[in-house]
């Protein structure tokens, strides 16, 4: 879960340099002549963005636009939840295993105690709030129509999980000046990332149980049995006595790579 040249050569001989100058020029005239031609062909696209861009702003565009946020923010939402416990502006787990200074896994099972939240705490705690953190970072005060005032608010989000998906809906007023008219924009919008994070969660969490009773070793005869319903189940022990949970969902994919899902429990050893 993260997360996007051919060169011409033309043999010659001794015998040929004129011939080969003159070819060279004619290559050399070819390729003024081209490169003038991509510039105007460029300055005409240029004249184009900039007609769209200060023309009248059509408000299904606009929506369009909105939902391009939405859809590329629900799905971060979900990949950085699956990688590294979220990407938050506070972090929501207390305790982390450090790979590296960009890169740390969540421990949902620590030392005899339990982090992972409720299911409620995962949709409104990390991902309905991932949502409204980021979608107004995206839409980025609406500069790609910065001919039109724009003017929004705070979103806000409501996350469900079903067997297949997560579906995203959300909230967020965003309304058009234009003089003496104001246009309010329809504020519901809605995506759905396909992913098994319902089960996923439901896998994570009845390792952490089993690891509350017993953490001493891996349950090795769950992961199998979780395994063939189609997820690519490891475990990795470290030297720390932390293990590092993936889970793989073979049927879905984020940006065409698998979804990934990992956590880390570290083992509560007798001193």
């Amino acid at each position: 879960m993260l997360k996007r040249g051919d060169h011409l050569s033309f043999p010659y001989s001794k015998g040929q340099v004129a011939i080969f100058f003159i070819i060279g020029l004619i290559i050399l005239a070819s390729f003024i002549i081209l490169s003038t031609a991509k510039k105007e062909n460029a300055s005409k696209l240029d004249e184009g963005i900039s007609t769209v861009e200060t023309g009248q702003v059509d408000d299904v565009n606009l929506r369009s636009f909105v939902q391009f946020c939405v859809d590329s923010v629900a799905k971060n939402a979900v990949f950085y939840l699956g990688f590294v416990g979220g990407k938050l502006q506070k972090d929501f787990f207390p305790k982390f295993y450090i790979v590296d200074a960009n890169y740390r896994i969540p421990y949902f099972y620590y030392k005899g105690g339990s982090n992972m939240p409720s299911r409620d705490g995962f949709r409104n705690l990390i991902l309905a709030k991932y949502m409204n953190e980021n979608l107004r970072k995206c839409t980025n005060n609406f500069k790609a129509f910065e001919s039109t005032r724009i003017i929004d608010s705070s979103s806000r989000t409501n996350v469900l999980l079903t067997d297949e998906e997560i579906i995203f809906n959300v909230t967020y007023p965003v309304s058009i000046n234009r003089g003496l008219h104001i246009k309010n924009l329809d504020q519901a919008y809605s995506t759905e990332v396909k992913a098994r994070l319902k089960e996923i969660l439901e896998i994570a969490q009845t390792i952490v149980n089993y690891e509350l009773i017993n953490d001493r070793y891996i349950h090795w005869d769950y992961l199998t049995d979780m395994s063939n319903r189609n997820y690519n189940i490891t475990a990795y022990t470290q030297e720390d006595n932390t293990i590092l949970y993936r889970i793989i969902d073979l049927e879905n994919e984020i940006d065409r790579e698998k979804y990934i899902f990992q956590f880390a429990n570290k083992i509560k050893v007798k001193e």
